[in-house]
């Protein structure tokens, strides 16, 4: 049995809840267990510190009921995809053996964002190669799940989140620094404005409705979907 069944990477503390929180409430309800990476300390935030930002993410993981949460310590704003990255994200792997990693889809606003996508991509792939840094027994996921960024894209498929969803934006809230105005002295940004919780709900909502549900998380995968019984699939077509 591998030692997390899932793990979730993002580039910054908060990546996670906002693209995929609700997703993985569902499969931690379900009683996968779920790990969460993140790639830095957000050292380059405008709100916060390292310090602090560390301490939301706890209170985050908690609500969203992980196995375990963890930090690779790159450089803010110089997620590079080179050497140190990618044997961070390999032996990440490697240790936690998991059946599935989700991560951030290859196309977004912020650099940190788009290049955590390639490197965990790449990461992943040496992860398997048993010639790789030999000190660590080799393993690759079956399965790559991107999740979507500021840049929406067609989705492969969409997870009905309606349940989890006021999970998922107490996760997101758990960042009180970064999402609440009044939690720091520090310059409010435009993820303190009131827009941004109708940003998040109004997208859920978005996808939500493409399967007719109040609230949905959409996905990316890389090939196509091996499928036993066509008859069993949940289609929304008409």
């Amino acid at each position: 049995m591998p030692d997390a069944d899932v793990l979730v990477f993002g580039a910054h503390p908060d990546d996670i809840e906002i693209g995929c929180g609700g997703t993985v409430i569902r499969l931690t309800d379900a009683g996968r267990r779920v790990v969460l990476v993140d790639l830095v300390r957000g050292e380059l935030g405008t709100r916060g510190n390292p310090d602090t930002r560390a301490d939301e993410a706890a209170k985050a993981a908690e609500i969203l009921g992980v196995t375990a949460r963890e930090n690779l310590e790159l450089k803010d704003g110089h997620i590079q995809v080179e050497d140190e990255g990618r044997r961070r994200v390999a032996r990440t792997i490697r240790r936690w053996r998991p059946n599935t990693v989700f991560l951030p889809h290859e196309k977004d606003r912020h650099p940190d964002h788009a290049r955590a996508s390639q490197l965990v991509y790449e990461g992943a792939f040496l992860a398997g190669l048993p010639r790789y840094d030999p000190t660590q027994e080799s393993h690759r996921p079956a399965c790559l799940i991107y999740y979507m960024g500021w840049i929406e894209f067609e989705p492969t498929f969409i997870v009905d989140v309606t349940a989890q969803f006021e999970r998922k934006m107490a996760s997101i809230y758990a960042h009180a620094t970064q999402f609440d105005p009044d939690a720091s002295p520090d310059p409010q940004t435009r993820l303190t404005s009131p827009s941004t919780d109708w940003l998040i709900r109004s997208r859920s909502a978005y996808y939500g409705s493409k399967i007719r549900v109040q609230y949905g998380e959409a996905f990316l995968i890389r090939g196509v979907l091996a499928v036993d019984d066509p008859l069993a699939l949940d289609f929304n077509s008409f």
